[in-house]
C-alpha cells in the first residue's frame, strides 16, 4: 500500500498522541475530583489507541517506531501548569495545538493521504473533536476570567509601548536618570488620563446608542401588527450582536411579550460588545490604572538604578520588563483566541521594541549630529 506521507509525519504523530496519553494520564493522577478523573483516564485510553493506530501505519510503511517516547517535558509542563494556574488555563493552552491536530488530520482525509486507513482516520479525528466537551465547563469558567485579565493587559501595552518608546528616544540625549524619569512620569499621567477619558466616552457612547435604540422600540412596536413587530424584533436582535438564525428563531416569541426592549436586552445581552455592557466609571478605571502600570514599569530601572548602571544600563532592563510583560500579554491574547501562541508573543515583542529601537535611534541621531545634550 503507498502512503502519501512522510516517515517523519508518521513518527511525529505517533509520538503526539503518546505523549497527549501520557498528559492525560498525568493528569488523573494528581486530579481530585472523581468524575474529571475518569473522563482524565477515558481521553488517555482514546490517545492510546491513536498511538496504536499510527504504529500499525508505521509498520505498514516499513518504520520501526519501538524506540520512539513521549516528551517528557511537555508532560512536566502540563502538570506544572495545571498546579500552578489550574485546569482552566491548561486547557485554553492545549487547544491551539488540538485545533492543529483536527487541522492537520482533516487535510490527510481530505486528500486520502492513508488510503484504507482514511475512515479510521476520520473516527479519530472526531475523538479529538469530542475532547472539547469534556472541559467545556472549565474553558467557559476560565474565558469569563480571561476576558477581564486581557483588557487589563491591553491598557497595560499601550503604557509599556508608548512610555518605552519615549524614554527610549531621551536615554541618549538626556544625562541625568531623574530627569527621564520625570519626563516618563509626565507621558504616562498624560497617557493615563487620555487613555481613561476616551475609555469612558467609548464605554459611553456605546451605552447611550444601545438605551436609545432599546427606548425607540418600545415607541415603534405599540402601532404594529405581529408580523411587523417580529421583523422588527429579528432587526433588532441582529444590530445588538445575535445571528441571523438565532434572532429568526426568538424573535416570535419576544414580540409578544409585554416589555419587549427589557426582554430583548436580557436576550442579546450575551452577543453585545463588552463596550455595551460594560460600565462606562469602571472602564476607565481600569483603562488608566493598567496603562500606568505599564508606563510604571518602564520607568522604575531610571530612578532606581539610572545612577550606578547609567541611562542606557536603566533602559536594558525597561526593555527586558517590556518583554516580559508583553510576553505574558501575548500568552493571554492567544490563548483567549486560541491563537499561535509563540507566534503572538513574538510579535508584541518585536513590535514593543521596535517602536523603542526607532525613538533610540533619533534620540542617538540627534545627540551626535546636533549635538543636543541634557545635563
Amino acid at each position: 500500500m503507498e502512503l502519501r506521507l512522510s516517515r517523519d509525519d508518521i513518527i511525529n504523530n505517533y509520538k503526539d498522541e503518546m505523549t497527549d496519553a501520557e498528559i492525560y494520564a498525568a493528569l488523573a493522577r494528581i486530579e481530585k475530583d472523581k468524575e474529571l478523573k475518569n473522563e482524565l483516564l477515558r481521553l488517555s485510553q482514546y490517545e492510546i489507541e491513536h498511538a496504536e493506530f499510527w504504529k500499525q501505519v508505521a509498520n505498514e510503511a516499513g518504520i520501526d517506531v519501538s524506540g520512539i517516547k513521549h516528551s517528557r517535558f511537555a508532560v512536566l509542563f502540563s502538570t506544572f501548569i495545571r498546579r500552578v494556574l489550574g485546569l482552566g488555563f491548561l486547557v485554553k493552552l492545549r487547544e491551539s495545538s488540538e485545533v492543529d491536530a483536527i487541522r492537520k488530520y482533516g487535510n490527510l482525509i481530505r486528500n486520502k493521504a492513508l488510503g484504507p486507513y482514511t475512515d479510521r482516520l476520520r473516527e479519530i479525528l472526531l475523538d479529538e473533536v469530542s475532547h472539547e466537551e469534556v472541559f467545556k465547563e472549565e474553558a467557559s469558567r476560565f474565558e469569563a476570567f480571561i476576558d477581564n485579565i486581557r483588557d487589563a493587559m491591553y491598557g497595560m501595552s499601550d503604557g509599556l509601548v508608548e512610555v518605552l518608546a519615549a524614554v527610549a528616544g531621551l536615554a541618549p540625549v538626556v544625562a541625568n536618570p531623574m530627569l527621564i524619569t520625570l519626563a516618563g512620569l509626565i507621558v504616562g499621567t498624560a497617557g493615563t488620563l487620555s487613555m481613561a477619558v476616551g475609555a469612558y466616552m467609548s464605554t459611553k457612547a456605546q451605552r447611550d446608542i444601545r438605551e436609545t435604540m432599546l427606548s425607540k422600540i418600545d415607541i415603534e412596536l405599540e402601532n404594529l401588527d405581529i408580523e411587523d413587530r417580529t421583523r422588527r424584533v429579528k432587526d433588532a436582535l441582529n444590530k445588538m450582536g445575535i445571528g441571523e438564525k438565532t434572532a429568526s428563531e426568538i424573535a416570535p416569541s419576544l414580540s409578544t411579550d409585554v416589555d419587549i426592549s427589557k426582554r430583548i436586552t436580557e436576550v442579546s445581552e450575551v452577543g453585545l460588545s463588552k463596550e455595551a455592557l460594560e460600565n462606562p466609571g469602571k472602564s476607565a478605571l481600569y483603562t488608566g490604572i493598567f496603562y500606568l502600570i505599564g508606563a510604571l514599569l518602564v520607568i522604575v530601572p531610571f530612578p532606581l538604578l539610572g545612577h550606578v548602571i547609567g541611562n542606557v544600563g536603566s533602559l536594558y532592563i525597561s526593555i527586558v520588563l517590556v518583554a516580559l510583560a508583553q510576553a505574558i500579554s501575548g500568552l493571554l491574547t492567544a490563548i483567549s483566541g486560541s491563537g499561535r501562541i509563540v507566534h503572538t508573543m513574538a510579535m508584541n515583542i518585536a513590535l514593543s521594541l521596535g517602536a523603542a529601537a526607532a525613538t533610540y535611534t533619533i534620540g542617538t541621531v540627534a545627540h551626535q549630529l546636533l549635538h543636543i545634550a541634557i545635563t
